[in-house]
This record gives C-alpha cells, structure tokens and sequence, in this order.
C-alpha cells in the first residue's frame, strides 16, 4: 500500500523524541522556526527550507511556539525502488539563501507534489512514481562523502532503536538496564556504551528525562503533583520532586501554578497552519494529474412506462430561494436578479434573515421606553415579494438593539444581534404587531400562506457568550403561542439547525421533545444541509489536519451528502414519534465557505442537477443558499468573481449553476427511471433526459489545506476524473421522428466564469464588457430529428462538471 510507503506528518507545538527511521525523513518549515539535532550537527529550519535525516540516523525535533513544521518519510522500499545503496547517507540542507537554485527548487517542487497527491489520494501510481523520483533526486545529488556506514555501526543502530522503542513503549513502567538488555540479548555494558556513544547520556537519565518531559505535560494539565509523579514512573513525590527542580529550576508545584496563571492570560489568535501550508503549496507546478484515457462507461436500458406507472416528481428545488437579508430585498440589483429568476425559473418561496434588526427599522421606542412599530421599509419589501409572485417565509430575525439581553454578533454587521430579548412582554408585543399589521395589509388567508420560523438553533453553539438551549426554547414557544392566539392556521417552523446538530440526540431530537411536551411542536422542520463531517466523529480528522483555525468545517467525503443526510433524519423523526411532520430545507449548499471560487465554476451545475434529482422526494422544500451574492455579513471584496454562495454575481451575471437550476426547470412531472449520472423523467408530450458528470472536491481541498486566490486554479481541487460516457436506450417510444433537444453546460459553454477566464480575469469591467459576458456564455443547444421504431439510443461523452438536457418530442405525423 502507497500509504503506508509514505507517511506525512504535521508538526505544531510539537516536539519529536531522540528516533530514528530505516527510510529517510525529509523535513519541510512552514512557519516560524524547528531544531532538527543529529549526534553530529544541529540545524535551524524555517519557512521553505529543507532538512533530511538519513536512514538509520539518531535525531531529534524541537519546535517554538507558533512554529510548523511539514515530515515526509519515504520508506525503505521507495529507497529500495530509487536505487539506493543498502548503506546510503545522504547530506541535504536547503536554506533560504538556495530559494533561486535550480536544484533547490526541484526538491521543493518534489516536496509539493508529494503532498498533494497524498492528500488527493486518488492517483497511487503517480504519488509512488513522485515519491521515487524524490528519493532519487536526494540519492543522486546529495549523497555524503562517507556514503556508507559499516555493518556494525548499523546493527549498533538497530540495537539502540530497539531499546528506545521499548522505553518510549514502557516509560510508565519500572523498566530497567538489565532488563531492556536481556530483552535484546546483549550485556547490560555494551548497551550502556551505546546510549552514552549516540546518545550522550546514561540509560538513567534518558529515561528520566523521558517521564520528565511528560510529567511537565501533565502538570500543565492540572494534575496535582502526586498523581503526576505515579502516572509517570517515580517511585516517590520526593525523588519526583528533586528530578524535576534539577530539569526545570523549580518545584513542579510552583511550575504547575505558573501553567495556570499564564493559561487564564488571553491567549494570542492562533495561526492557521492551513496558510502555513501555503509555503509548501507555492513550490507546486499545480499541473494536472495524469488520469487514464478511457472514460467511464455507463450503459442502460430504460424502459418507458405509461405515465400513470411513473413516480410523480416533486420541483422542491423550486420551492424557495433565499436572499441574505430584509434589507437587502430592497437593493435595487437584488431586486432585479430576484425579479429575473422568477420570471426564468419560477420559485414560491423567498427566505430571508434579520425582518426584525435595526436595518429594518421596525421596533422603537418612546422615551418612556414603550414601544412603537414603524412598517416603512418592511411594505416595501412584502409589496414587491407579493408582485412578483412569490410568498413571503419570514425568519422573525434578529434581535432589536433595544430589546437585546446582550451583544452577540458574529459577523462584521453590528445590526445583527444574536442574543436573547431582555423583555417577553415587549417581544411578544412586537411579534403580535407585526402579524397583526400583516393580516390588516395583505389579508389572512394570504398570510396563511406565509411561513413563519425563529431564528436557527444553530446559534446555541455559536454565539459567545452563548444564546442558552432555554432561553432559545423560551423564545421559539413565545413566537408560537402568540402566533397561535392570533391565529391557529399560521404555519411556525423550526429549528433550523446543521446536520451534525440535527442528528445530535442533544441537537434536534431534544428540541422537538422538549416542545412537543410544552404544546408547542413546530408545523414544519426546518434543516439547514450544507455537507461538513463531524469533526469528533470524522476518524480522518486528526491525520490530516493539525490545529487548522480558519475553516468553518470539514467537507464531507460523501458524494451524496444531501440524500443520505435526509434518510438519517426522517429515521430520527420516525423515532421520536415525528415522522408526519413535514421536513424544509431552508438553507442548502454544497459548502459552508463564503470564499470558495468552486462555487462560480461548473462544478456547481453538475452539484445541483445530481442533488436536486436525488433528493427531491426527500423534503417539502430545498432552499438554494442563496440566489446574489450580495450578502451584508461581511466586508464584499471587489472583483467580477469571488467565490461567493451566490447563483449571480454581485452584478448581476448568472453562474453555471443558475442556467442549471434553468435547465431543472423543465423537469417532467413524473419520474420513468434514474441513475448515477443520469435521470428520465416525462410529461404527457415529452421526455426529458438529465445527463450530469459530477466531480468531488478531492481531499486536499476538503479539509482546507488549499486556499485559492488564483482563479485559474478554481478546477484544481477536484477529484481527478476521466470524462464519463453513458449510453441510454430508451425502450417503449410510440415509432415516429422526434424533436432532439440538447442543452449543455460545460467549461466551454453556459458557464460565464470560464468565458471570464478566456477573457483574461479583468477585474474591473465596464458595462458593456459585463454585457458581453452575461450574452456570450449560453448553454449550447443543438437540435436535430431522430427516426424511431420503439427504441432510441442517446449517447454522450461528458467531460468533468459537465451537465446535458436532452428533450424529446415526437413530431406530428
């Protein structure tokens, strides 16, 4: 196995032992500064340089505080393949001064390539063949002058590895000379020779200075000195005592009290190792990763049943839309995008966050401190909602100032509080007026039709300090009760929480219970499925992340995250007794980062035709997140394309993923077949084909080791992917000449951020320019006519991201 030829590893705030490895490890700075210490030398390495230990070679690591460090080790069967003699040493250190050598550089390229092929994990062949080549580059250019060690040096070696094995293994323990010594068969002074030849010191002190090391750990932990000095080894507190003021100048006491009085200091903000990896990452040629010729065949046969037979198809894709914010339904650009998808897609819902914040202006106050409400600016927004046809799902959001307990925000609008109210009677009077209000302007049985929610539990992890888990219950249960007393027929929703939440018997499930048994059990269930793993969960974790601060979760590995999430909760709901009520996904997306340049490219129409035709059965409502990517959270930076959630462009210009939810549009009412890569559906006068060819994010690029500010690497964080060829025989058609429409979108059409690239990445665009992208990027429609007796064969080739709508119409007689 690749993987276990070739181990990674990252160090921060990490130290590594006195070891030693039969391959070679070859070590990487990425930020601050590690001591790499041999029997013969000691090195300092820092961002970008390079360090590697020989085989069989005694070494230490000691790193700084905010330092990182990156190990490669290539095992002794890549040296075995890259020719290595048996007794090879090699002498290789890389500063910074060697940042314009040639040679340098190809061992740093090396490096990069090693890691992200690792990471991606999807192409063994090349990341052994790279491994290869790295081992042979040190071999042939870096060899020592002593090229070789004796055999007995290294048998001397292998002993001494052995013996630190079983220290390091049983440091706990009353391990001993005489004991390790018989263990390996050798006499208690030749081993003792050895230690104090490599290593400097008696078997002794290494061994205690080992339980020193870890005693000082569990001291800054908060064990009392007893219970370190048993966990670690010492026979007694007091020896404990006087080996560890001899170590550390003082008691382990007075240390212990100096780790918690500097551990309740405000710590600095951590730095992410995920821009330290950028170090490494920049030394890569970023080329495309050699993939196999021949595309992935996909073949089937479709037999088309009367439509009776057929599964009726549910457009729940097209059920909601979101905008960011009330106040931004009043920007004019908002105001035309929404006004444009409704006419080219048609949506029923609009959701939005923040009806209730300062923005909207809608709770005051008199100086007397009743209150007063003012609808300005929330008419504006439900009259131009209700004209274009859509019906209002109103999140009774955020917090007043003047009625907020605290000032929880997390995000750069101060508006926006996420707190609790510090008065019922006035929140429960604000929601009563602004219900009331609502049923005077547009009538009850159109408000019937709205849809009511609070705002998403997800804010009880969130928030600092924290919106309490009873005081959110407290807020749901008065927005109920007062909407019922208004009205029982009004719809309140909740509680709108991610799915490592919605899944946690402590999340969701303890929600529901708690409100079935005040009386208080929502008419709908809200979700919101943007697809992270749950960290503690995830067992991959750990091994490929290390302190990593900056991402807001780690993507999902699960191609099919949306279903298999829908199938756990309705499980769950079924469980507690639920399983009638009906289930909305309010927010969904296929990431939780604001900046993530795959969301403009193609990648998203393939995401969105395969999810929205897997899952659609599964839910009442997929809410896209969201339509602009005018979103007032965050400071919007400049430029055409940002990566933004959007399906346009701040100004305006559809993404691949819009003309994809255009093509969705044209779904049939029923469903006739489906399967991985493809989907049949039909009306009573056509049959509609989806062909979708969807690539995952590739490892890398999940756990956000990656971060792209190059829009021309957008296409490198995917999975490596040979084109995909299906081949349908649709079986059943009445024989006759048919209408064969066919709609693409692919990097070389309806994607306007790959016309932008052809373009050159203009970043600032007059209108006209603006103008020509948003015309010259169309899906590509051909049309042709087809001869049939009953069966009629569609082929097709897709290359990766790419989506296709074939419609077929038989023509009159």
């Amino acid at each position: 196995m690749t993987q276990e030829q070739i181990t990674l590893r990252i160090l921060h705030r990490e130290d590594i032992a006195i070891t030693m490895e039969a391959g070679v490890s070859l070590f990487f700075g990425l930020h601050g500064q590690y001591t790499i210490a041999t029997a013969h030398e000691s090195c300092a390495i820092h961002s970008s340089e390079v360090y590697a230990v020989s085989p069989f070679t005694l070494y230490r690591v000691l790193g700084g505080e905010d330092a990182g460090l990156l190990q490669i080790m290539l095992s002794p069967e890549i040296l075995q393949r890259a020719e290595w003699q048996e007794k090879q040493q090699i002498s290789c250190y890389l500063t910074r001064d060697s940042l314009k050598d040639a040679l340098a550089q190809e061992v740093r390229r090396r490096c990069a390539a090693v890691f992200r092929l690792y990471f991606q994990q999807t192409n063994q062949p090349e990341l052994m063949l790279q491994a290869v080549e790295l081992a042979a580059l040190l071999r042939r250019e870096f060899a020592a002058v002593e090229a070789a060690r004796p055999e007995e040096s290294i048998n001397a070696l292998k002993l001494l590895e052995s013996a630190l094995q079983t220290i390091h293994t049983r440091w706990k323990q009353a391990v001993t000379l005489p004991e390790v010594a018989a263990q390996l068969y050798v006499s208690e002074s030749y081993l003792s020779r050895l230690f104090k030849k490599y290593l400097g010191k008696t078997f002794t002190k290494y061994l205690v200075e080992l339980r020193l090391t870890h005693a000082a750990a569990d001291l800054q932990s908060g064990l009392s000195v007893t219970e370190t000095a048993y966990r670690n080894g010492f026979k007694s507190d007091n020896s404990f005592i006087d080996f560890f003021k001899k170590a550390y100048g003082c008691t382990p006491g007075k240390f212990r009290q100096q780790a918690k009085e500097s551990g309740e200091k405000s710590a600095a903000p951590q730095e992410d190792v995920a821009d330290w990896l950028q170090e490494l990452l920049q030394h890569s040629d970023g080329a495309p990763l050699p993939v196999g010729d021949a595309p992935v065949l996909v073949r089937k046969s479709v037999q088309l049943a009367e439509q009776a037979a057929c599964t009726p198809i549910r457009s729940s894709w097209r059920k909601m839309v979101n905008i960011g914010y009330a106040h931004d339904g009043l920007i004019g650009s908002v105001q035309t995008q929404l006004r444009r998808a409704q006419e080219e897609i048609g949506f029923t819902y609009l959701r939005f966050h923040g009806i209730l914040d300062d923005d909207m202006h809608i709770y005051q106050e008199h100086a007397d401190g009743s209150p007063w409400f003012n609808f300005a600016y929330a008419d504006l927004l439900f009259d131009f909602i209700q004209e274009i046809g859509l019906i209002p799902y109103v999140e009774l959001s955020y917090i007043p100032s003047k009625l907020a307990k605290g000032d929880s925000a997390l995000f750069d609008n101060r508006n926006i509080h996420i707190t609790m109210y510090n008065d019922p009677e006035k929140w429960q009077a604000l929601i009563q007026a602004c219900l009331s209000h609502w049923i005077d302007k547009y009538g009850l049985n159109a408000v019937r039709r709205w849809r009511f929610t609070a705002f998403s539990m997800n804010y009880t992890e969130m928030t600092d300090p924290p919106l309490t888990r009873e005081e959110y219950n407290e807020m749901f249960a008065a927005v109920y009760h007062t909407l019922k007393t208004i009205d029982p027929e009004l719809q309140l929703g909740g509680g709108g929480c991610f799915p490592s939440i919605a899944l946690e018997e402590n999340g969701l499930p303890r929600f529901l219970r708690e409100m079935r048994q005040c009386g208080c059990m929502p008419d709908f269930i809200t979700l919101q499925c943007y697809p992270h793993e749950q960290i503690l969960q995830d067992i991959d974790f750990l091994y490929f992340t290390s302190n990593q601060v900056s991402a807001p979760s780690v993507l999902s590995k699960d191609r099919d995250f949306t279903r298999h999430f829908l199938d756990k909760i309705h499980r769950m709901l079924e469980q507690i007794g639920c399983g009638d009520v009906p289930v909305v996904v309010e927010e969904w997306n296929s990431t939780l980062w604001q900046r993530d340049l795959s969301s403009d490219t193609c990648y998203k129409a393939a995401w969105l035709v395969k999810n929205a035709l897997q899952s659609y059965d599964r839910t009442e409502a997929l809410g896209y997140w969201l339509l602009t990517d005018f979103i007032d959270e965050w400071l919007i930076p400049g430029g055409v394309f940002h990566g933004g959630y959007g399906l346009f462009t701040m100004g305006g210009i559809p993404k691949a993923g819009y003309r994809a939810l255009r093509l969705l549009s044209r779904v049939g009412a029923y469903k006739v077949a489906d399967g991985d890569g493809w989907f049949v559906s039909r009306t009573e006068n056509e049959i509609q084909v989806f062909l979708y060819h969807y690539c995952h994010y590739d490892a890398l690029y999940r756990y956000r080791y990656q971060k792209l500010t190059d829009p021309h690497d957008a296409y490198k964080v995917f999975e490596n992917s040979r084109s995909l060829k299906i081949k349908l025989s649709l079986c059943g058609l009445d024989a006759g000449v048919y209408r064969q429409e066919s709609w693409t979108i692919s990097r070389t059409s309806g994607s306007t951020f790959d016309k932008w690239l052809e373009m050159g990445t203009p970043g600032v665009m007059a209108p006209d320019d603006l103008r020509y992208l948003n015309n010259s990027a169309q899906p590509l429609c051909t049309i042709r006519d087809t001869d049939t007796v009953g069966t009629l064969q569609i082929e097709a080739e897709l290359q990766p991201h790419e989506v296709r709508m074939i419609v077929l119409r038989k023509r009159d007689a």
